[in-house]
């Protein structure tokens, strides 16, 4: 990570309920000021295989997730992200991590003003885990931490601004570079270490429709951005919610294969809960 009615806390921040209608089906992008947050529910898991085809990843993670615009100058937004009630768990080969509540997961995104879509994003996920030993499951307590950057060639769209209801079209195909390492205890246990990630997505086609949708934030009338790839065995598919009196997303979707085999790589579904947003 239901009333309908309108709360406001101390924070200032609107739990906004009622359900909104948008006055016509075309809308632009929205413009962000400094401040300007949105909380939500993010629910994910994710797989890597070895050659023979048997997982050699296996990542489940559950939190509340609040992303802040902290830097508005230039031609792109600064977005910080940081979560809390944390929990999940990580199988690598031999070793079982369960994540604490205390573990963390934060963001830095550069995001394009003219579409929003992602430049780039350096993150971290780190804090106190147990580590199960041996087939019992013996609890050690420990530290775990992995730290990477991804870089988007051109940057990652997801709203393809205007968004016009019955409009079609095909997403850019990107290249993602970077890096990524993760270790128990501080680098004394590497679990990963692959200081130039490259790769690329293949080209989504989409569709953009009204439709209704139900999140913790409330009722909504959203322009659904559908983008589906399918080659042989592999069906990906995401889905995006965007709803104009949110100035953002408030339900995203994702379901990924891993490559050509059909087997899932990363599935994850993102529900608006909050924001201080105001059009």
């Amino acid at each position: 990570m239901l009333v309908a009615t309108t709360l406001v806390s101390a924070t200032n921040t609107i739990n906004i309920q009622e359900k909104t209608k948008p006055k016509n089906c075309y809308v632009d992008v929205p413009v962000w000021t400094k401040g300007d947050s949105w909380t939500y529910l993010d629910s994910r898991s994710q797989f890597t295989y070895n050659p023979n085809g048997t997982a050699y990843t296996k990542f489940f993670f559950n939190c509340t997730t609040t992303y802040t615009v902290t830097d508005t100058t230039g031609d792109y937004y600064t977005v910080k992200m940081a979560s809390k009630e944390n929990q999940g768990r990580l199988t690598q080969e031999s070793i079982r991590l369960i994540f604490t509540p205390f573990y963390k997961f934060s963001q830095e995104i550069k995001i394009r003003k003219t579409d929003l879509a992602w430049i780039s994003n350096t993150y971290q996920w780190k804090g106190p885990v147990f580590w199960l030993i041996g087939s019992i499951g013996f609890p050690i307590p420990a530290q775990e931490q992995c730290i990477g950057e991804n870089i988007n060639t051109p940057p990652m769209t997801t709203m393809p601004f205007p968004l016009v209801v019955g409009k079609n079209g095909t997403l850019p195909q990107i290249h993602h570079t970077g890096f990524e390492k993760a270790s128990l205890y501080w680098g004394l246990r590497v679990l990963e270490d692959i200081p130039n990630v490259s790769w690329y997505t293949v080209p989504f086609t989409y569709t953009c429709q009204m439709t209704d949708i139900t999140v913790p934030a409330g009722n909504y009338s959203a322009f659904n951005v559908t983008a589906i790839h399918n080659s042989g065995n592999e069906h990906d598919y995401y889905q995006t919610y965007y709803v104009p009196e949110v100035g953002n997303f408030a339900k995203q979707s994702f379901n990924l294969d891993w490559d050509m085999s059909g087997r899932p790589y990363w599935t994850e579904e993102i529900k608006l809960v909050s924001t201080t947003y105001t059009p």
